[in-house]
């Protein structure tokens, strides 16, 4: 009969956590991050990329998210990230260097017209077809966000391998990493 309760208690515990899907002020999410790395070590600088998945765990409100590769900030709540567009893109920094050149390659849909497939990746217009944006609203399981470095003699050299990754939350008081990760281990650039 004890066991029962227990496991009935346990049961009701769980069912009221996961219906308001809300963290408790001061609690970091957690979450489980895959990285893919893409282009290493191919002879050209500026070309890499990693695509993050959010492969489980919590929900992770975008807004409150930062990506950072070394010292510079890739992904955060930004609306408008574009050196030259106003179309607004979610959360990734294409300007990374505070030139008014964008250093990084942005999803085809926000400039469809200037998207084709380029070798290296966004050659000449700084859209790609392979870069993802599915973190533009809250982060749930399965989505996904690809950083690219834009092919260009003006693009600054975003990811170097050896470099760190991290995923961090920003809370109303507080900032945790939620995953580090060290950027093409193995890759010989």
């Amino acid at each position: 009969m004890i066991a029962v309760v227990v496991v009935v208690a346990t049961t009701v515990t769980i069912a009221a956590v996961s219906v308001t899907d809300e963290l408790p002020d001061g609690e970091a999410p957690v979450a489980v991050l895959d990285f893919e790395y893409e282009r290493f070590g191919d002879g050209v600088a500026k070309n890499d990329a990693v695509t993050i998945t959010h492969v489980s765990g919590d929900r992770l409100d975008r807004r409150r998210l930062e990506v950072r590769i070394g010292d510079d900030i890739v992904y955060n709540q930004t609306d408008d990230s574009e050196s030259n567009n106003p179309v607004a893109i979610p959360g990734l920094r294409l300007e990374v260097d505070g030139d008014d050149f964008n250093d990084l390659n942005k999803p085809c849909r926000f400039k469809p017209e200037d998207c084709s497939p380029s070798d290296p990746p966004g050659d000449g217009d700084g859209a790609d077809p392979s870069v993802r944006l599915q973190w533009e609203e809250d982060v749930t399981a399965g989505q996904q966000v690809t950083i690219q470095e834009r092919n260009a003699t003006r693009a600054c050299d975003v990811m170097q391998a050896g470099e760190i990754i991290r995923v961090i939350y920003r809370g109303e008081n507080f900032s945790a990493v939620i995953q580090r990760e060290t950027v093409a281990p193995g890759a010989a650039e």
